[in-house]
């Protein structure tokens, strides 16, 4: 690493061996990305009922002892998996018993398949009023008094002679003084077919899916959830970019408990994710990759205006240049002054022209 930082100083003219005593700082401020992914069982039971025949739940695993029945770790942990069990012996049909073979009785026709209906309705000539029959008013009594005032105006439709009274020229010629028309619906018989059951009078049992019987178990289900966390000490923002393209990562990926950390972690990398390896409740597999890149920072005291992060690469260990505090400070000042003066002219200026 120092050798080479060393070539790197020397781009800006400085000729100084760093590997000697005294002649530069390094510190390590290695990266770590480590992720955490645990395979989490739930088991549960429950009774289960399904309309009509369910030959699909017969061909389902059956167990006899939840607990202790045995299921292979997931592949993968990260990927969710779900087991649907039958106890044994519990899988049976049963009869519903709210219909009789899956139809019952309607309830809009009371099973008679009909529906009553009015057979006449008013006419929409003369809306079945007084006006049926100028003569008997659609009674079929002739008026007492004569005839009463002929209402149609002069280039009005003709009448026709009333059905019932028999006075010609008086009676609407739709319904001939009747008042009233056959209705169209039931075409004057009164009853008319129900629509809930299209006359059959039995309609389809909604609850059991016109099947007339329940499948029924008892059912369990064994899930494999993942719980994902990560563990990382992230790159600085001003280096993060070459770090994450450039970076020779090592990586370690451990599949069980009893895995070793890789032996080149730092301490305090190795603290913070043994805190985290502890096996979990119901955890049945676990995936954890571990990302670790060694990152040295080294200050040269000939060159006092920059740090050096250095750190192993593809193509070998690469070394960027950042300017240090020192020299941020420096510049800062000198910002602020030639600020402060600059306002300070404006100021004058103002002044001079008031």
């Amino acid at each position: 690493m120092l050798q080479a930082v060393g070539q790197h100083v020397a781009r800006h003219g400085i000729s100084v061996l760093l590997t000697s005593p005294g002649a530069a700082d390094l510190s390590w401020q290695s990266l770590l990305d480590c992720r955490i992914v645990r395979s989490i069982e739930e088991r549960s039971e429950r009774e289960m009922r399904a309309t009509g025949r369910r030959r699909d739940i017969a061909d389902r695993p059956t167990y006899t002892d939840l607990a202790s029945h045995p299921v292979d770790p997931p592949a993968d942990p990260g990927t969710p998996h779900r087991l649907e069990l039958v106890r044994e012996g519990s899988l049976e049909e049963v009869a519903c018993e709210g219909c009789e073979a899956g139809r019952r009785t309607c309830a809009r026709c009371t099973g008679n398949g009909r529906l009553t209906c009015d057979r006449f309705v008013p006419c929409d000539g003369c809306g079945g009023g007084i006006d049926a029959c100028w003569e008997c008013d659609g009674t079929g009594r002739p008026r007492r008094r004569g005839r009463r005032t002929d209402p149609r105006p002069v280039d009005g439709p003709q009448r026709a002679r009333c059905s019932r009274c028999h006075r010609a020229d008086a009676a609407c010629p739709k319904c001939l003084g009747k008042g009233r028309m056959d209705c169209s619906v039931c075409r004057a018989t009164g009853f008319v077919e129900c629509s809930a059951c299209r006359g059959a009078g039995r309609v389809r049992h909604t609850e059991c899916a016109g099947t007339g019987l329940f499948t029924t178990w008892t059912g369990a289900v064994i899930s494999h959830t993942p719980d994902a966390r990560k563990v990382e000490e992230p790159a600085p923002l001003y280096i993060r970019p070459a770090t994450d393209g450039a970076g020779d990562w090592r990586r370690t990926i451990l599949t069980s408990a009893t895995d070793k950390l890789p032996d080149d972690l730092e301490p305090a990398h190795r603290a913070m994710i043994d805190r985290h390896l502890a096996v979990s409740k119901n955890e049945v597999g676990r995936r954890v990759t571990i990302r670790h890149l060694p990152l040295a920072r080294v200050t040269a005291h000939a060159d006092p205006d920059r740090v050096y992060f250095a750190f192993p690469s593809s193509t070998g260990i690469k070394v960027l240049e950042r300017p240090s505090k020192q020299r941020v400070v420096r510049f800062s000042a000198i910002a602020s002054t030639t600020i402060a003066v600059a306002v300070l002219l404006l100021l004058l200026v103002v002044v001079v022209l008031n």
